[in-house]
């Protein structure tokens, strides 16, 4: 190959015969494997419809089941013969909703104070604040001179 300063610049190129005839080579492969994907989507599914015919079919096949049956949870039972009183129970429902959304609302209104001390805070009235850590004493030097093979 040509590694010389050429039309294209400084690049090694094959000789133009060899790459007509490497993407001569690629083009059928090419369409023989679009034709292939081609075929096996537009071809209908050959499996059994149920999945379950072809499991129970095999005496071998185990059939998934689940660990714990889970139950539905009951629904709770009303009384339908106290008509009465279910407009004053709902009334009384709308009342104290309205009254915990009140208070609510005043919580959420209220400014806050000034920030403060973090310690302060975050510490509960009970708890006593503990004894600053003692400081150790800082590492002693030596007490000889130690000789060192190193030449540094």
């Amino acid at each position: 190959m040509a590694s010389g300063w050429i039309d294209n610049g400084p690049v090694s190129l094959p000789p133009r015969a060899l790459a007509y005839g490497v993407g001569a080579a690629l083009f059928p492969i090419a369409a023989a494997g679009a034709g292939l994907g081609w075929r096996a989507a537009s071809r209908p599914p050959s499996g059994p419809a149920d999945p379950n015919a072809a499991a129970a079919a095999d005496a071998n096949t185990l059939m998934a089941r689940p660990l714990v049956d889970i139950t539905p949870p009951a629904a709770a039972r009303v009384a339908a013969d106290d008509k009465s009183d279910s407009s004053d129970t709902d009334s009384a429902k709308a009342a104290d909703l309205a009254a915990q959304t009140a208070k609510a609302q005043a919580l959420q209104a209220k400014p806050t104070g000034a920030p403060g001390d973090i310690d302060s805070i975050m510490t509960s009235a009970s708890e006593r604040p503990t004894a600053p850590a003692k400081k150790g004493p800082d590492e002693a030097p030596p007490p000889t001179p130690v000789k060192s093979d190193v030449p540094f």
